[in-house]
């Protein structure tokens, strides 16, 4: 205590600190003479068991000195270091974003429609070669033909973009992700798109069994209950892993539902509301009433397809929506009514009632119904979804190939 009492009368005779807090206080600074004196005849003349005060605290100073060295060499060997190291990672983020910069000025999704090796079902090669002939060109436009392309089967299908390779950035980084990027065992890979005869395509995934309802009809496997949960589950798989990629398929059916050459089942043309959005907003050319329609006006419009499949308040008063999350939960809760329910034969179409309602299992009829709630608000997830239905086969985590494997 003697020390510190010291030390303060010390910094209150010569601090410039002391000296403003006195002025601010309405008081008068001790000046220079009182302040030598106070030192002379006070702080000099002080001890501390019998020693001098003005001794006790030099030696403290000292150590305060000495402890401060113990630290200050190694915070000024560490601190370039960390320099060094901050650089670093400051040129890896700059080579990683011209990296970036660079993948996207090479548009690694646009592929040569001559590198696709199309394989044309012999039963239309004579109507290919008729038009071919007669087309001055000499060349045919295929749509939705399989094809090899690398090492991927590959099937190309038309798209309604015309202005697909002349898009801004934005709409580049969508491509480059959907091509780098997204990948999932109930996904079909997303390889490129390709312009052929003023026509844009979307190189996908080929899956060789068709749809999920033309391999099912095949009577080569046994269609059980326990077999529909599963593929159910598989597709709440997929749609799960695209809403975590904050992907809305937005046009989700049975018909949207395929199975590969491995027996696996995939989703096809997720890509489709992802470039009609961002390319629709990003063509200032387009009139303002065609901005404002929705993503799903274009994809509905395609073909005969009917607006079952999408949810009521996607659908209202003879206008679709934008496509939501909940939305795709409903098309899934329609699916499960189209395996479970609707499952038609070879004959039927799908609006045809294969079986009778009565006969529709229980617990398919609750996640459907779940799915299929009016509220969108309260419907559950797709990881809700894909629990439920694994749970339902009481087999574990068993997926489509192994339950296909397993008959």
């Amino acid at each position: 205590m003697a020390v510190e009492l010291a030390r303060y009368i010390e910094w209150f005779l010569t601090s410039s600190q002391a000296e403003a807090e006195a002025e601010n206080n309405l008081m008068t600074p001790v000046s220079l003479t009182v302040a030598d004196r106070i030192r002379t005849i006070v702080l000099e003349q002080m001890t501390c068991d019998g020693q001098l005060l003005t001794d006790l605290v030099r030696h403290q100073k000292y150590n305060e000195e000495e402890l401060l060295k113990t630290w200050k060499l190694p915070v000024q060997i560490v601190s370039p270091l960390i320099v060094v190291i901050i650089l670093l990672l400051v040129c890896y983020a700059v080579a990683q974003r011209i990296r970036y910069f660079r993948m996207l000025n090479r548009d690694n999704w646009k592929i040569d429609f001559f590198e696709i090796d199309l394989v044309i079902p012999k039963k239309r090669r004579c109507t290919e070669n008729s038009a071919a002939n007669t087309d001055k060109g000499g060349s045919s436009s295929p749509e939705n033909y399989p094809g090899r392309w690398n090492i991927h089967a590959v099937v190309a299908k038309s798209l309604s973009i015309a202005n697909i390779f002349h898009v801004n950035w934005k709409v580049k980084q969508v491509l480059m992700r959907m091509h780098e990027e997204i990948e999932h065992d109930n996904i079909a890979r997303f390889f490129g798109i390709s312009l052929h005869n003023d026509t844009v395509y979307l190189v996908e995934q080929y899956c060789a069994n068709g749809t999920l309802l033309d391999f099912l009809r095949d009577n080569k496997y046994t269609v059980n209950q326990s077999f529909r949960y599963v593929a159910c589950a598989d597709i709440a798989n997929g749609m799960a892993y695209l809403h975590r990629q904050n992907l809305i398929h937005g046009n989700l059916s049975i018909d949207k539902c395929c199975v590969d050459s491995r027996w696996t089942i995939k989703i096809v043309d997720w890509e489709y509301t992802a470039l009609y959005e961002f390319v629709r907003k990003a063509d200032r050319n387009r009139s303002q009433a065609t901005k404002q329609k929705s993503v799903l006006h274009f994809l509905c419009n395609k073909g005969s397809q009917s607006f079952r499949h999408l949810a009521p308040e996607i659908r209202k008063d003879g206008q679709v929506a934008e496509p939501t999350r909940a939305g795709d939960v409903y098309s899934f809760g329609v699916i499960i009514g189209d395996l479970f329910f609707n499952m038609p034969s070879q004959e039927q179409n799908q609006n045809t009632v294969g079986i009778s309602e009565d006969e529709m299992p229980t617990k398919a009829r609750q996640i459907m119904e779940l799915a299929c709630h009016e509220t969108a608000i309260k419907r559950p997830t797709f990881e809700q979804l894909e629990k439920s239905m694994h749970s339902a086969t009481g087999s574990g985590q068993m997926n489509f190939l192994d339950r296909c494997v397993s008959w």
